[in-house]
């Protein structure tokens, strides 16, 4: 039995593995999915990592797989110092090198650049990437649409401002997942930050950068994959 930290990206909630989790416990896993502090304005990346440790409590010290969702790949190497990890997945995640802050990601990284050339391949224009019904939920039918709403909180800058304090990417086994229509980072932009940064050509699942509400079904059959 494998116990999952599930950590969600920004302006989001645990809810974000709602249905993912029912494929873990099915195949005898367990699963502890906070809500980091999003909305909290005095929250930093270290407020975050306090949250995350505080849930993996759960398990006492029992090793953890972490999988961690978009913005909360910041927080990876760093919990790997504090908890028993022993694997690593990132879905559709933010890969910091050591000492670099979100916002140094971005710019880093090209994210802007590739999004733009992405949503101009699919005839949107630079305007529609403030637009969260062209970029976040795209592929959700309608009653995923209205519970969603319930589950936005605002998203404070806080956790991007903090340098992630690492000397060099964990010794632990990592998995990169990316979604094959992401409109946040695009395939082909996760595939060049993986391969630059970790070395790991990243699995391809359906759907989009929320990929956990709408393809739970093929992202958790991956991750039961990477436990045998």
């Amino acid at each position: 039995m494998a116990n999952f930290l599930l950590l969600h990206g920004a302006a989001s909630t645990g809810w974000l593995w709602h249905r993912v989790t029912p494929e873990l416990h099915q195949a005898g896993h367990a699963t502890v999915a906070p809500n980091l502090p999003c909305a909290d304005a005095t929250a930093d990346l270290h407020t975050y990592l306090d949250v995350a440790c505080t849930a993996a409590a759960t398990f006492g010290d029992a090793s953890l797989t972490v999988v961690a969702q978009s913005l909360a790949g910041l927080m990876v190497p760093a919990l790997v110092a504090r908890l028993p990890v022993d694997r690593i997945v990132l879905v559709a995640a933010m890969i910091p090198r050591p000492d670099e802050t979100g916002m140094q990601w971005w710019q880093a990284t090209g994210q802007q650049q590739a999004q733009r050339a992405y949503l101009e391949s699919l005839g949107f224009s630079a305007d529609d990437a403030q637009d969260p019904e062209v970029v976040f939920i795209h592929d959700f039918d309608e009653d995923l649409k209205a519970e969603s709403i319930h589950h936005v909180p605002e998203q404070h800058p806080g956790p991007l401002q903090t340098p992630v304090e690492f000397e060099s990417w964990p010794q632990v086994p990592t998995h990169v997942i990316a979604a094959e229509a992401d409109r946040l980072f695009p395939l082909d932009f996760m595939r060049q930050q993986a391969m630059d940064r970790l070395g790991i050509e990243p699995d391809v699942i359906p759907g989009g950068h929320l990929a956990p509400l709408t393809q739970p079904t093929a992202l958790g059959r991956l991750l039961l994959q990477y436990q045998s």
